[in-house]
């Protein structure tokens, strides 16, 4: 098990405490190596160099914690290992390595520490002042002290590492006057320490062109739009505030504020460093997405996707009209081809007619080629006579059975002659009137038959006109 190390590798090559091991077998691993040079002393690296595919380049780095141990190691140089010559020495150090330990160990001179200077006169538009050595005063301490100058903010400045006062503090006024009278307190004390006051230089935060909204940076969690708009009370041209929330309905640290007034955006960013919920935040001039330029931007990209959603809109409409438009002749080339597969079905030694496609259109513009009208023709032909055959037949039983009801029906006239003779002239009265019945009920059976045979007879030719329609496509 490796020990623990107590110097970077770098650190340990400059003290020699790292050997390079060349011409170890291919077969042993790091943990043959670390057994057999672990004698020498403690290892706390060993390195072994691979190729690409993982196999021993039969080169190691080993590096020790104690010098005997490196004094050990190169006694094995030039001595049989595992069958092989290895040779041991020590590794040396790269030149960066060398250069970065003399340059740490080289005696650095203190940085100079410049301190910040403060005008001695007063800038123009000055409405700030720097405060130091008022010790671990806190923002009320330095409030009552300027007791009487209108302050718009106080920022104490602290570590930070240990958040502690640094004894400095900087005070923003609302007038420029009231810099002057708050300098009159300069060389007075704040809780036993003289206070040294000094102007500080107005920022040139120039607005930039067409920018007419600013952002807050650095609100609590609990900002509502009504804070941002009591951050800027008095500005009269304030027209919107924005405070961006979070799913949970938490404000983010950031709000927007627009302002239809040039001189009131200036205005709000004057105000940076006043407090909202007692955090002080910072206030700045918003340009992203703003401004001539980004409005008009925003037209053009606005345009182009306009452009592009009548050019879909035009490109569908065409489509429907061309699909509308070929829509006849779609049906009859899906037809035709529908037509043609099935004949080739039949070609191959189907040898039956497909008459499952009872529903299809006889094709009025004759697309079907000669050889298959040739075809449909003598297929039309033959159902012809098939149907032609079939009425013959139909018409030869129809005529063997009148004759036998008619030899029927002339016997029974002669038996009811011959009956009528004999019987009284009521008697005969009463069975002519029920052979008149009788012959009525016969002229309506014949008449429901004869609707039967016709009605069968044009399901057949329905049948027929749809068989050879579909072997015609």
């Amino acid at each position: 098990m490796a020990a623990e190390r107590t110097r970077s590798t770098a650190q340990a090559t400059l003290e020699g405490l790292r050997v390079f091991i060349a011409g170890i077998p291919w077969k042993l691993d790091e943990d043959d190596i670390r057994r057999d040079f672990g004698e020498c002393g403690t290892i706390e690296d060993l390195f072994l160099l691979r190729d690409e595919a993982g196999k021993s380049m039969g080169r190691a780095y080993i590096t020790y914690q104690e010098k005997s141990a490196v004094k050990a190691a190169l006694e094995y140089n030039e001595t049989d290992y595992g069958g092989r010559k290895i040779f041991v020495k020590v590794a040396e150090p790269r030149k960066k390595d060398i250069e970065k330990s003399v340059a740490a160990s080289a005696p650095k001179a203190p940085a100079p520490v410049k301190e910040k200077e403060f005008p001695i006169e007063k800038p123009k538009g000055c409405r700030s002042l720097c405060l130091k050595n008022i010790g671990s005063a806190t923002e009320a301490n330095v409030r009552k002290f300027l007791d009487g100058c209108a302050m718009q903010s106080v920022r104490i400045v602290v570590d930070r590492l240990t958040g502690t006062p640094r004894g400095i503090a900087f005070v923003d006024f609302k007038n420029p006057l009231d810099v002057d009278k708050a300098m009159e307190k300069n060389g007075l004390e704040l809780k036993g320490n003289v206070v040294e006051m000094h102007f500080e230089a107005p920022r040139e935060r120039p607005r930039p062109d067409g920018c007419m909204c600013v952002a807050i940076k650095k609100l609590p969690p609990t900002a509502q739009e009504s804070d941002v708009r009591r951050l800027f009370n008095g500005l009269k041209s304030l027209s919107d505030c924005r405070v961006i929330m979070n799913k949970e309905r938490v404000c983010t640290g950031i709000g927007f504020a627009d302002f239809t007034d040039p001189k009131d955006v200036e205005a709000a960013v004057a105000r940076d460093g006043m407090k909202v919920k007692g955090d002080i935040v910072f206030i700045c001039y918003e340009t992203k997405g703003r401004g001539p330029e980004a409005e008009e931007r925003k037209r053009q990209i606005e345009a182009r996707r306009q452009q592009l959603r009548e050019e879909k809109a035009a490109a569908t409409a065409a489509k429907r009209e061309k699909q509308a438009e070929d829509g006849t002749e779609g049906a009859a080339g899906a037809a035709k081809t529908e037509g043609k597969k099935r004949q080739k079905k039949a070609k191959a030694g189907a040898g039956s007619v497909a008459t499952n496609d009872a529903g299809a259109e006889p094709d009025d513009e004759g697309e079907v080629d000669a050889a298959d009208a040739k075809k449909a023709a003598k297929f039309a032909q033959k159902r012809k006579d098939e149907r032609a055959r079939k009425a013959k037949r139909k018409g030869e039983k129809k005529d063997v059975g009148g004759e036998a009801a008619a030899a029927r029906e002339g016997e029974a006239r002669a038996a009811t002659g011959a009956e009528a003779s004999a019987e009284t002239p009521a008697k005969a009265k009463r069975r002519k009137a029920q052979g008149e019945a009788s012959v009525e009920e016969g002229d309506a059976e014949a008449k429901t038959r004869k609707a039967k045979r016709r009605k069968a007879a044009a399901a057949e030719r329905c049948a027929d006109l749809r068989a050879l329609f579909a072997d015609a496509r």
